[in-house]
């Protein structure tokens, strides 16, 4: 089993990532149960005569009657945000005190909104990627690049604070689904352009990357953690289930090195 240090030493250094821990049985089902009742209370909202239907296949099968509702609309990131209350219940949990024991003193990020951070709650949100909707998934970048310009343009942090990016897949079939990465990616510059999109700048890398990217097999509950600079993106999904995934930025006020 691998210790703390080398985590650390896999995340700020090489490849740039780490899938080492993984939620328990219990900790996988409360986050499966936070994000069902968030998804269906959209439902129920937009859509009330169809929640039953979709509470009686459950998320797995969401994409057997995605035509029901306006997908593209309906999951917006105000629908994806895990309400406060969820997140204070999650960060009682027992894999937070291990990533305590792992990385030492950290915070959430604030919650985002396009280019607005809202400061004051912290920032657990899913998403949800069907088989074979390319669309569902983004182009591969750094959190890093957001980083800069959100905010009021001058970055979302100030000097000196790291972050690293908690995946975790919660509905997943490992090998068929999951998040590409280009491992030890961070070690580099890549060319990228900052493109407005929806009233605020957005970055959009500029070299073909999918060839050095690999997809993590990952199961359900794994906790996939990465630099901020390292590039990855989310794999079309290849499955016959609905992929569901959940996202949390840690936050170090602290120099890269002071971590390993």
């Amino acid at each position: 089993m691998i210790d703390a240090a080398g985590i650390r030493k896999k995340i700020f250094g090489t490849p740039g990532y780490s899938a080492d821990l993984c939620l328990s049985a219990p900790e996988l089902q409360l986050f499966r149960q936070a994000i069902d009742a968030q998804w269906l209370a959209a439902i129920a909202e937009k859509y009330p005569q169809h929640v039953d239907q979709f509470r009686r296949h459950g998320l797995a099968n969401y994409h057997k009657f995605a035509h029901l509702v306006d997908h593209q609309n309906l999951w917006g990131k105000e629908n994806r945000l895990l309400p406060q209350h969820a997140v204070e219940e999650i960060k009682r949990l027992p894999f937070m005190a291990k990533l305590h024991e792992t990385f030492g003193k950290f915070s959430i990020s604030d919650v985002v909104y396009g280019n607005t951070i809202i400061e004051g709650r912290q920032e657990m949100y899913w998403r949800i990627v069907r088989p074979g909707a390319a669309s569902d998934v983004g182009p591969f970048h750094a959190d890093k690049w957001f980083h800069n310009v959100l905010g009021s343009g001058d970055g979302m942090f100030p000097p000196g604070v790291v972050t690293v990016k908690i995946w975790i897949p919660i509905y997943c079939e490992p090998g068929k689904s999951g998040l590409m990465v280009v491992p030890d990616s961070h070690t580099r510059d890549w060319r990228y352009e900052y493109v407005e999109k929806g009233g605020f700048p957005k970055p959009e890398i500029q070299e073909d990357v999918f060839p050095l990217s690999v997809l993590v097999p990952t199961e359900p509950g794994t906790l996939l953690m990465f630099n901020e600079r390292m590039l990855h993106g989310g794999a079309v999904n290849r499955g016959d289930m609905t992929r569901v995934s959940t996202e949390i930025t840690m936050v170090f006020e602290a120099d890269p090195a002071c971590l390993h």
